[in-house]
């Protein structure tokens, strides 16, 4: 089966969406629930009142399109920036499996969607390195995650992401240190100054990210259990792949890993730092987490070791729609 995906021929895309049928199989006898709570900012809001009311077969039909533009998208910013060693559909295959291995992933979320602008602020992010004049992106960077947060609060884990991410990719400079903080607090700057204007001063505290420190994982269930071990495994494997890959990668693209490592290492925290919103806003911990696992599939020249993986995967996707 992973072999299919190995190819960088674009009947792959056909592959990809097969894929997505199949490991969310369930959804077309049950459509996917929609989980939001206004508190967790504008998207939230956005599936409560628009997207929870529609019928079931739309709500398929959007889960759909939403899992494979992202899986799609992430997919093209790996071979733009040249992040592996050959060009393959691997990523987005292994975007679509891990959506469907765990269950709080399986659901049309806020975080789900909040995982789109993580991509988005990647790509910005890793543009960073040959800009000869950066000030106008890092800008922009910063106004993304500012309106980002304001959209879905959990992003705001992201904050020390981007400025340390900024210190991989380029010298440190303070100047521009300081334009990407201007960015992130532009878009609160205009809220707040239409609420003192408005006279709703009460309503200020609703638009600050709250943190909620506590353990997500009390008492999980067996799936919970079976899909974070397949998980582990799998991220193991593509950790030991990705070190033995470093020594072929140039300096740019060791940057960009670098950078991913962070963004990986700082949204293992997110789910404890936000709890409110429970597992269901780990979904940003995507990007990152594919990144790396798609070593697992991408590296090994037998298909032995993928294969394994995979079907472990499928097991696991199996007995939580079906036990």
């Amino acid at each position: 089966m992973v072999f299919l995906y190995r190819d960088r021929s674009d009947i792959n895309l056909i592959f990809i969406l097969l894929l997505s049928v199949m490991v969310h199989f369930h959804q077309w006898m049950t459509p996917p629930i929609v989980v939001a709570t206004e508190s967790d900012g504008l998207l939230a809001y956005f599936l409560i009142h628009y997207v929870k009311p529609l019928s079931p077969l739309v709500l398929g039909l959007f889960f759909q399109v939403l899992i494979l533009s992202q899986a799609i998208r992430l997919n093209v910013l790996l071979s733009q920036f040249k992040m592996f060693q050959q060009v393959s559909y691997l990523p987005a295959f292994t975007y679509i499996l891990l959506t469907a291995l765990f269950p709080y992933w399986d659901v049309i979320s806020a975080g789900l969607i909040a995982n789109t602008l993580v991509i988005w602020i990647l790509i910005k992010l890793l543009r960073l390195y040959d800009q000869t004049q950066p000030k106008t992106l890092e800008f922009n960077i910063g106004l993304i995650v500012g309106g980002s947060i304001l959209l879905y609060e959990p992003i705001a884990i992201l904050i020390p992401v981007v400025l340390f991410a900024l210190t991989i990719i380029r010298p440190f400079k303070l100047t521009e240190w300081l334009v990407l903080l201007m960015g992130i607090l532009l878009p609160y700057y205009f809220l707040f100054a239409f609420i003192f204007l408005t006279n709703q001063g009460t309503e200020l505290r609703h638009f600050l990210p709250k943190l909620d420190w506590k353990n997500p994982l009390v008492q999980p269930e067996l799936n919970v259990i079976l899909a974070l071990v397949v998980i582990g495994v799998q991220l193991l494997v593509g950790f030991y792949y990705w070190q033995q890959q470093q020594t072929r990668f140039i300096i740019q693209v060791r940057k960009y890993w670098g950078v991913l490592f962070l963004v990986l290492l700082v949204c293992f925290f997110q789910p404890i730092v936000f709890s409110a919103q429970a597992l269901y806003a780990s979904a940003i911990i995507l990007t990152p987490l594919t990144c790396f696992i798609t070593f697992a599939y991408t590296t090994p020249k037998r298909l032995l070791i993928p294969n394994i993986l995979f079907w472990m995967a499928v097991l696991v996707i199996v007995y939580n729609h079906l036990a």
